[in-house]
């Protein structure tokens, strides 16, 4: 007679230590909690690792950005490091320069001094002198030392003004007789050098400052041996007249009584008088030399 066999059932075999079900099921949580972290923890690395990599990005913008402001060519801003209050006005054409040649242009500025020569640099000096607002006072931390005048403001100008103010003195110096320059004392003299030395160096700066890159060809000189250049050349200039129409009416009267007033030495008494507290006033940075100029500044 064959052996029963019985029908094989499977049976999980318990954990030796395994008592119940609340066992089994800690268990399975404590290996559901080590799955987590281990995600978690995967997940924060590839966070770190964005952030890394976005901040990496917003560097490199930045700095291409800063770049391309500083380097590049045709910028607006130009050769100045800072703003200026008149950035709004101003706008740039194209524009021809010509070699000036003596007798073959009107003598606006130069050649031989005149009345109407005078009264030219007179007309481009008249704004000079402007009101600075006070915020942009403070943004360059000038308040304290600044001249604040009536009505509101503080006295300035703007560098272009400052390079026409040399430009025309050192015109001047190359007329000493018709400016009246053999009139100065030996000691006025010497200053009126030391202006002028002063001058050329701003001048110089500003040039060299802008760095003009414009190509210069030669070609023979129908006159002579020695090549000569051409000095024909196109660039890109600002709107006069447009810089003109903020310059203008924020310009005043430097030299209107209670303008100006020192606040040690109070007001100059005759501002276009030769002789301002024992020293001739053979220059000053509001109108530049005086002499012939005077007539011009008062019949204004």
């Amino acid at each position: 007679m064959l052996p029963v066999i019985e029908k094989a059932t499977y049976n999980r075999v318990p954990p030796s230590d395994e008592s119940s079900d609340g066992s089994y099921s800690e268990e399975t949580t404590l290996m559901q909690e080590g799955l987590v972290k281990r995600r978690s923890g995967s997940c924060s690395l590839l966070f770190q690792a964005l952030c890394g990599l976005a901040v990496l990005i917003l560097y490199s913008a930045a700095l291409i950005q800063i770049s391309a402001h500083t380097f590049k060519p045709g910028r607006m801003q130009g050769t100045r490091a800072m703003d200026s209050i008149v950035d709004g006005f101003l706008q740039y054409e194209f524009r021809e320069f010509y070699q000036f040649e003596k007798g073959l242009q009107n003598a606006t500025y130069f050649t031989e001094p005149d009345a109407e020569v005078d009264r030219n640099w007179h007309n481009i000096l008249a704004y000079q002198n402007i009101r600075i607002p006070k915020h942009k006072m403070e943004e360059l931390g000038r308040v304290d030392e600044g001249i604040e005048l009536p009505g509101g403001g503080y006295f300035g100008s703007i560098m272009v003004y400052h390079h026409l103010h040399c430009l025309k003195n050192l015109y001047h110096a190359l007329h000493p007789e018709y400016y009246n320059f053999s009139k100065l004392t030996s000691h006025e003299q010497e200053r009126l050098a030391e202006h002028n030395d002063h001058c050329l160096h701003m001048l110089r700066e500003a040039v060299m400052c802008q760095g003009d890159t414009t190509l210069i060809t030669m070609k023979w000189n129908s006159t002579g041996l020695r090549p000569i250049g051409n000095l024909t050349s196109p660039h890109e200039c600002v709107n006069w007249d447009r810089l003109m129409e903020w310059v203008a009416p924020n310009s005043f009267d430097a030299l209107a009584d209670g303008m100006l007033v020192h606040p040690t030495f109070g007001m100059d008494p005759d501002p276009f008088s030769d002789v301002s507290h024992n020293v001739r006033r053979r220059t000053d940075t509001i109108t530049g030399p005086v002499f012939r100029d005077r007539q011009l500044v008062e019949a204004s």
